[in-house]
């Protein structure tokens, strides 16, 4: 299981990751990026493609 992180006071609104996501999972609109994190993508491909780190990802361990 994996959590993400969006840091908004640093995204530089590039669109970099609504560009890398491939089901909906992130859009870029009207300026604003949205995130839905209970999408399906390759969140850790998205968060590395980032060029001011916006986004991070931490793997989260489950003990059920």
């Amino acid at each position: 299981m994996v959590k993400i992180i969006y840091d908004e006071k640093i995204c530089v609104r590039c669109g970099a990751c609504a560009t890398e996501s491939e089901n909906g999972g992130i859009k870029f609109e009207c300026g604003k990026i949205i995130i839905d994190k209970t999408k399906n993508e390759d969140w850790q491909t998205i968060a590395a493609i980032c060029p001011v780190a916006a986004i991070i990802v931490k793997n989260i361990i489950s003990n059920v």
